[in-house]
């Protein structure tokens, strides 16, 4: 069985173990990974809180059980950023297509030609079959996955996101401690995606040119963490080896571990 990060969305920070929300639902795993596109969903305050996957090792005494951490963060915050992503990304698989439409029109002024950009859908088409503008086709799965991706996270919205990445902490580390440190190491890079993202420019043509550039070569902090990632329809071909740092825009509700809510955990205690 492959460790996994697990997403999910609930209505508390938990403080322990027991300490369940009212509504919990499932959004994501991922194999071996906590992808790029789980860290900006967790970018909103995110903090330490109680694993809600175990409590404690099975070989644990039940007075004395290890403390396992995960991650909790506002849902609201990292949405809004993953949401500005993905718009980014959008123009970012259409500037290609824009500048070709653009070169060939050289009668029109720069003034309309930079209003097609801004302003084309990812398959807008004008009266004039020549003035279509639209995306190339190694584009079109990462496009209907980020679409995918707004309207499941938005159907399932809640007040706070919980990360929990026990199974991959726990492949090198057993040691209390040294758990909550790999926890804490998590929550910083959550941190720097969501700075990543308020770092690229207000105007979305040049943050769709900025993030173009930081993916395909290292850079200065906070863009840095942008480098590796594949924004065309390789986007999570981590199995294929097209990539190593995947997007995670795979999301559905039933996971590996289907946490209890507050009213199914007190049922299981009585």
């Amino acid at each position: 069985m492959a460790n996994r990060s697990y997403l999910y969305s609930l209505s508390n920070r938990p403080s322990t173990y027991a300490d369940r929300p009212d509504t919990i639902s499932g959004l994501s795993e991922w194999p071996y990974d906590v992808p790029f596109m789980y860290r900006l969903l967790m970018s909103g305050d995110p903090q330490l809180c109680a694993s809600l996957v175990a409590d404690g090792f099975d070989s644990d005494e039940s007075d004395e059980k290890t403390r396992l951490y995960a991650i909790s963060s506002r849902f609201d915050t990292g949405f809004e950023r993953v949401k500005r992503f993905a718009e980014i990304v959008r123009v970012a698989a259409r500037q290609p297509a824009a500048e070709v439409a653009s070169a060939a029109t050289p009668q029109l002024s720069s003034f309309i030609r930079r209003l097609w950009q801004v302003l084309a859908l990812d398959r807008e088409v004008s009266k004039d079959p020549a003035q279509v503008i639209t995306h190339p086709p190694e584009f079109d799965e990462l496009l209907s996955s980020l679409d995918e991706t707004i309207t499941f996270l938005e159907s399932h919205r809640d007040t706070y996101l919980l990360l929990e990445t026990v199974e991959l902490d726990t492949m090198s580390e057993s040691d209390e401690t040294e758990l909550k440190a790999c926890v804490e190491q998590e929550i910083a890079r959550c941190v720097r995606a969501g700075a990543a993202v308020d770092a690229l420019p207000a105007d979305i043509e040049n943050a769709a040119q900025q993030l173009r550039l930081a993916t395909r070569q290292t850079g200065a902090a906070p863009l840095d963490v942008f480098f590796g990632l594949r924004l065309d329809n390789e986007f999570d071909s981590t199995h294929a080896g097209a990539t190593e740092h995947p997007l995670g825009l795979e999301w559905y509700e039933t996971l590996y571990f289907d946490l209890f809510n507050r009213s199914e955990f007190d049922a299981q205690q009585d």
